[in-house]
């Protein structure tokens, strides 16, 4: 053990908004007593890859996207007609693969009665999320992309705070596709612009376009 949970504490407490922090030598045990401890905190976000822990704390400038997509995906869905449920920042996590991760958001679509009404997600009899989505604007040292695909998470988005990609889950690792699998007229570059819209001109306005551009390029 390299800490108590009083020192994780302080040192979670002093970090400012947008640090990234990562610890070795962390067991397991360790780690879900500070995702219980932590539990509810949304500034924080906990990544676990076989012993390393790292500690990343929310900036505003993570939160916009991350606040957006919500809209955007409720709009694809209402037009293709699926059903979903979000999770938001769940802890996704197996520990027989030694792997945990919170993402900024998460969606359930094929599989969503099977978690519907849980409070709390178990891959290890639960299926996991058909899509995640990642805001790495503060990057870490730690590579998600691992931990989804040992997870089982079958579509990524990853949003840098430039540009957006997909990924699709193939094998143990993810490659880049130019067009959702979910959501297949969806190309990254129309919803970065769709996001960028709006943080520029206001939710209303970027869900009115948005929608509009659904239902002319949908299939």
């Amino acid at each position: 053990m390299i800490a108590t949970s009083t020192d994780y504490r302080a040192l979670i407490e002093a970090l400012p908004a947008g640090a990234v922090v990562t610890l070795p030598g962390v067991d397991w045990e360790e780690y879900e007593a500070l995702l219980h401890e932590f539990d509810g905190q949304g500034d924080i976000r906990l990544t676990y890859d076989s012993g390393r822990l790292e500690i990343m704390t929310i900036s505003p400038e993570h939160e916009q996207p991350t606040r957006l997509l919500p809209h955007l995906i409720l709009i694809l869905a209402q037009e293709c007609n699926l059903n979903f449920l979000s999770c938001g920042s769940s802890t996704l996590r197996k520990q027989h693969k030694a792997k945990g991760t919170e993402p900024d958001d998460c969606y359930y679509f094929r599989d969503f009665k099977r978690i519907a009404g849980k409070k709390a997600l178990d891959l290890s009899v639960d299926p996991p999320p058909d899509l995640a989505f990642e805001v790495d604007i503060t990057h870490g040292s730690i590579s998600k992309f691992p931990i989804y695909a040992a997870i089982g998470v079958p579509e990524l988005w990853r949003h840098d705070g430039e540009q957006m990609n997909f990924y699709r889950l193939a094998g143990d690792g993810y490659v880049e596709i130019g067009q959702s699998d979910l959501f297949p007229f969806l190309a990254p570059e129309v919803l970065l612009a769709f996001l960028q819209r709006g943080e520029a001109e206001g939710t209303v306005v970027m869900a009115n376009e948005f929608r509009d551009w659904v239902k002319t390029h949908k299939a």
